[in-house]
């Protein structure tokens, strides 16, 4: 996965004034966690950080933060938001470096033309997405399930799940990922269905 530049600048440690003014002043305070050294105070342009997600459409974005000729490769974390207006508060991310395993949460995406839903029944997503240890480089944008044979009343589990290349799925218990719910269709038999003729 290419990274996506986005320009910050650094700030003085987090006081609920200098927030304000940042916010005032067009710019959304942020964290960078480094893993067990010093987190770094920065800002930047909100409106910008929301393109960035809105054309790439995933969770996953590698983002290049550049401030003074520096650059840190870094994954979103948590983004808080106002409860009304929606508009970001903050947003904690963390340094990756390239080489070097990640754990990330990526959307599970349903392909084929289903069987079961073919014959009247209704897909049912019971799992959205699940959590991938790959390198930064690596990260899938999806992960692909094939539903196409899938029939009612029948199950995609995790199990039968197959992991992209360079990444791996955490280990865990089985579990149901996908189904179809509704009633079986069956056809009558030929001969049932002249036998039922001759008797009218």
């Amino acid at each position: 996965m290419e990274a996506v530049a986005l320009t910050i600048e650094s700030r003085s440690p987090a006081h609920k004034g200098g927030a304000r003014k940042l916010r005032a002043a067009g710019k959304v305070p942020a964290v960078i966690y480094c893993g067990g050294t010093a987190s770094h105070a920065v800002a930047f342009d909100p409106a910008v950080f929301e393109a960035i997600f809105r054309k790439t459409n995933n969770r996953n974005t590698l983002l290049r933060l550049v401030a003074d000729g520096e650059e840190r490769l870094c994954l979103v974390k948590e983004v808080q938001r106002h409860p009304l207006t929606r508009e970001i508060r903050h947003v904690d991310l963390y340094e990756v470096q390239e080489g070097q395993s990640v754990e990330v949460l990526v959307d599970l995406q349903m392909q084929g033309d289903c069987e079961g839903v073919r014959a009247g029944g209704r897909l049912q997503q019971l799992c959205r997405y699940l959590k991938v240890t790959c390198k930064p480089e690596t990260i899938p944008a999806v992960l692909p399930v094939d539903v196409t044979n899938l029939g009612v009343g029948k199950f995609v589990r995790f199990s039968e799940m197959v992991a992209p290349s360079g990444c791996t799925f955490r280990p865990q218990r089985d579990f149901n990922v996908v189904t179809v719910i509704g009633k079986k269709v069956v056809a009558a038999a030929p001969a049932a269905e002249d036998a039922k003729k001759k008797k009218k």
